[in-house]
């Protein structure tokens, strides 16, 4: 009797959990659908401000404009992980080199990028520095340096 019970009391449970839980997910899924309607057809440019607020949308727009679509940049992260996953999303086509601690510093590659972006984090706008890109000993350019990988720039 006392197992009998028991599995009744978890399938009241189960039952109470399921009243609750589904409606809030279909009120949920149905705000959400209507978000991405509502959003269709605005163009990226207006519609990341309204995400990401004005100055994280400014400041990707100037990176934007700013690193040539070519070129590969190192993308790193202030204290808070994940701040560079938008970021990085947003600088596409552009090839993102992801620095972290782990990192090889005597990578031939890495010497030679040019363009530092920083993700801040949530709310906030990434950081663009310019840095002077340097072709280590025994190291070749690297194929963003060179027009069609022949002569320097």
């Amino acid at each position: 009797m006392g197992s009998r019970w028991l599995a009744r009391a978890a399938l009241g449970l189960v039952a109470v959990y399921l009243l609750i839980a589904v409606p809030l997910a279909l009120r949920s899924t149905a705000r959400g659908v209507r978000t991405a309607i509502a959003t269709a057809s605005v163009p990226t440019v207006e519609l990341r401000p309204r995400v990401f607020g004005r100055a994280y949308a400014a400041a990707v727009e100037q990176i934007r404009r700013t690193i040539p679509v070519d070129e590969p940049y190192l993308l790193t992260e202030q204290r808070e992980p994940g701040a560079m996953i938008w970021v990085r999303f947003d600088l596409l086509p552009r090839r993102a080199v992801v620095v972290r601690p782990e990192s090889r510093p005597g990578d031939c590659w890495l010497d030679q990028l040019r363009w530092v972006v920083v993700g801040a984090g949530l709310g906030r706008p990434p950081l663009l520095y310019e840095r002077r890109p340097t072709v280590p000993p025994g190291c070749r350019p690297a194929p963003w340096r060179t027009p069609r990988g022949d002569a320097p720039r």
